[in-house]
């Protein structure tokens, strides 16, 4: 009886450290769709990339600090150097993000976040 009850205590605060163990990801407030609509609102296309109808995705990685502030972005996705340019004035400008956390602490975390640069279609004459 003794070692049923030691045994049920041990796998109880097994339970109870796995549940307060768990990390979460860096968010951006509001969640994904308002990140999307930060990009949308914000995106200035190249003017020289448009001209000659450059479209790509670009993808940028960076550090969410745990204080929420976006450091060390780079290019790990090439498409233009304009565009590129552009994703990381745009990844520098944004937001603080909700930080990860670990064991229920703030944590930096890196984040890779793909942009598509994509040129509107022309419409079609009726």
């Amino acid at each position: 009886m003794k070692r049923l009850i030691i045994l049920s205590l041990a796998l109880l605060v097994g339970f109870m450290m796995s549940v307060y163990a768990q990390t979460s990801q860096p968010s951006f407030p509001g969640g994904d769709e308002a990140l999307m609509k930060y990009l949308a609102d914000n995106v200035c296309y190249p003017e020289i990339a448009a001209e000659m109808g450059i479209e790509g995705v670009v993808t940028v990685e960076f550090t969410v600090k745990a204080d929420g502030s976006i450091a060390d972005a780079k290019i790990v996705r090439m498409v233009d150097p304009d565009l590129e340019e552009e994703a990381l004035r745009l990844v520098n400008s944004m937001p603080r993000w909700t930080p990860a956390s670990d064991n229920g602490s703030p944590a930096d975390a890196r984040y890779s976040l793909p942009i598509k640069f994509r040129l509107p279609t022309p419409a079609s004459p009726e």
